[in-house]
């Protein structure tokens, strides 16, 4: 650690012995005005608790673990006074050097912060989306005196609705007072991205001037010059959050179910001035590369040997140098496949089955096995070779990043859900490019098969069939969305995802577009995704994926069933027709029973009329008009009646509504996951 001036070191020492004889910690002697630098973090003294550590003059804040936290403190707690004006808060400036490394470029963790607060104690802070900073009973409360400069790296479900890889400004919330995509502004005034878990070292410099009572967050590459303009200004007077004396300054990082590490390389901080620049020669570009290796960075963090070697080597003619260059790559890629490999098996434990058993297992994977395809892959009827159990073998495409992560989501929360009425995923094969995912084979197929496909085959469903289905996937949903550890929104709710076991009890499948958040919080997502037809109408318009949005699609789900039609349909004019717009008219005309399936001689009137009419309520424009799953429960159990006021009148230009804000999501929202009404994923 440098001390500025130099003068100061004298000061320093005095400091030192003031804080021996008065205490320190939050009820010490503050430093008054320091000034300090850590040029790498090898011999210094550091408050640190959780999986925070100092390795190889690298500061670490969290070491591959799981939803786990670390901070590190300057060991001080510092005076923030401005001398010119006893009461007030004083400007100030830090700047540092960070890194972040996950296995994926394309899927990380949550990130770390800069933290200005009174207390170094965050023993009652959680990991993942709470940063090690705040939880749930705590977070917006303003006794926690809290400055934090988030470098975030994925999209919270919970705090922020924007940019998975975005710089804010917390103000004692993880909700930021101001946020912005990472990147930064060049001197020619153009603007470039940033990816923040590219594991490419990046500066940082935060500053606050007291007298305008403005916060400047600037970023930008390693070893470049501050940019001038800064990514984030806030105007926000500090002296109402931060108490003058004592102030603690540090970092705090947290990971969440995916695995990173975050680094500090160096930092500088300064109060009443401007924080000295960092010793580049100091921070060891061969230890950055070291490190990149190390965690399995980008390409582009590492030493380009190919070229060093061609240079040393030039002389011994191009063709030694093209065949020593092809056997490095072909090395580094077997080394990191192996390393990839390592990784995910400590992340979600070792693969359940091998690539070898499963291939055998379906024959080399031939067309006969096969039992549907969809946009991301296919899926494979298969023996296994040990246990003779029959399974069901998905083959996620490589080409697909939306198929790893599908891929991954199906892990994450598939593979912890136990219910009768959900498709059992029996574990995962991962070989190099290949993902695979192993579930209960369902001797029935879909009913997407039964309803549409099989036609009018003497073997169709009949209604007590399709009764009792109806209520097995109504069941289903009840326990994802009410009796699970955390909410799950399956997003993607349809008759092709509902699958019929020996006995013809329904499970529902497909988790690939499922996301999970905490009872009692909100899901915000981005990105409208499902099948048209059972997208509800605020979520094409707004892209927010909630319990009702599950609850349109079952909706639309039930008259599906009942009516034997597709949720949408071509008529004998040849024009396009939406289900509930149909079912509505039928009703209107007298009797909501004619909308019923021909097929179905054996129906109950009453249970007919209750699934129509419920199938209506549930496809609902008005979120809040639609019943929970709790309710849609006793309605199908009969432990409740519907709505007295519920008639056709009530229920007016459903389809008028959804149309609208269809066609406005289609001009205007192009970041879709959607398929089409004819295929499976």
């Amino acid at each position: 650690m440098r001390l500025l001036p130099c003068s100061f070191q004298f000061l320093h020492l005095l400091i030192l012995v003031r804080l021996l004889s008065s205490g320190s910690g939050a009820g010490g002697a503050a430093v008054d005005h320091p000034s300090f630098i850590y040029d790498g973090f090898s011999g210094h003294n550091l408050i640190m608790d959780g999986q925070a550590s100092v390795v190889d003059g690298l500061l670490r804040l969290t070491n591959d673990l799981p939803n786990s936290k670390g901070h590190s403190f300057y060991p001080y707690p510092l005076n923030f006074t401005d001398a010119s004006n006893g009461s007030s808060l004083t400007s100030f400036s830090t700047t540092f050097i960070f890194s972040i490394m996950g296995p994926y470029t394309d899927l990380s963790t949550h990130g770390l912060t800069f933290v200005l607060c009174s207390t170094k104690d965050f023993s009652d802070a959680l990991p993942s989306q709470y940063l090690g900073l705040l939880n749930s009973t705590n977070d917006g409360n303003a006794t926690k005196h809290l400055l934090a400069i988030e470098l975030d790296t994925i999209m919270s479900t919970e705090f922020n609705d924007i940019d998975s890889n975005h710089i804010g400004i917390d103000i004692n919330s993880l909700h930021s007072v101001a946020s912005s995509t990472a990147g930064y502004y060049t001197s020619a005034g153009g603007y470039l991205p940033l990816s923040l878990n590219s594991g490419q070292p990046m500066q940082v410099w935060v500053d606050y001037d007291s007298k305008q009572t403005m916060v400047n967050v600037t970023i930008a590459p390693f070893n470049q010059s501050k940019p001038s303009r800064p990514l984030l200004t806030q105007v926000y007077d500090l002296s109402t959050i931060l108490p003058t004396t004592p102030v603690f300054a540090g970092f705090s990082s947290a990971t969440g179910t995916l695995r990173s590490r975050h680094y500090i390389l160096g930092w500088s901080f300064r109060l009443n001035g401007e924080a000295a620049a960092l010793d580049y020669s100091a921070l060891s570009l061969k230890t950055i590369q070291d490190l990149a290796a190390q965690i399995g960075a980008p390409p582009s963090m590492r030493i380009n040997r190919t070229i060093l070697f061609a240079a040393l080597v030039s002389t011994l003619g191009v063709a030694i140098v093209v065949s020593a260059t092809l056997f490095k790559i072909h090395r580094k890629r077997r080394l990191e496949a192996r390393r990839n490999e390592i990784e995910w098996e400590r992340e979600y434990g070792p693969p359940s089955f091998t690539y070898k058993d499963l291939c055998a297992a379906t024959g080399g994977f031939k067309d006969k096995m096969l039992l549907g395809k969809g946009g991301f892959g296919s899926v494979f009827k298969g023996l296994l070779p040990h246990s003779k159990q029959t399974v069901a073998i998905k083959r996620i495409s490589p080409e697909s990043k939306q198929g790893m992560k599908e891929f991954m989501a199906e892990i994450i929360i598939l593979g912890r859900l136990r219910h009768r009425n959900l498709v059992q995923l029996l574990g995962y094969c991962r070989h190099k490019q290949q993902l695979l995912l192993v579930y209960d084979y369902m001797p029935h197929g879909s009913l997407d098969f039964h309803l549409h496909i099989q036609g009018h085959s003497s073997t169709g469903l009949c209604w007590s069939q399709r009764f009792h289905i109806l209520k097995c996937i109504a069941s289903g949903i009840f326990y994802l969305h009410e009796e699970c550890e955390q909410v799950v929104i399956h997003r993607d709710i349809k008759t092709s995802n509902v699958l019929l076991d020996s006995e013809m009890n329904a499970r529902l499948g497909d988790f690939g577009l499922a996301r999970s958040h905490d009872h009692g919080a909100d899901a915000h997502t981005t990105h409208v995704a499902g099948t048209w037809g059972y997208i509800a109408p605020e979520l094409a318009r707004l892209g927010k994926a909630t319990k009702a949005t599950d609850v349109f699609a079952l909706g639309v789900l039930m008259m599906e069933v009942a009516c034997g039609k597709r949720p949408i349909w071509v008529n004998n004019h040849g024009e396009p027709l939406a289900l509930g717009d149909w079912v509505l008219k039928e009703w209107q005309g007298g009797s909501i029973t004619n909308a019923v399936d021909p097929r179905l001689d054996d129906h109950v009137e009453e249970e007919i009329e209750l699934v129509l009419k419920l199938g209506l309520l549930c496809s609902h424009p008005l979120p809040n008009a639609r019943p929970s799953m709790r309710l849609v429960m006793q309605y199908l159990q009969r432990d409740a009646h519907l709505p007295s006021e519920l008639g056709p009148n009530s229920l007016l230009n459903i389809g008028l509504v959804q149309d609208q804000m269809l066609d406005q999501h289609a001009m205007s929202c192009p970041a879709t996951v959607i398929t089409d009404l004819s295929k499976g994923r």
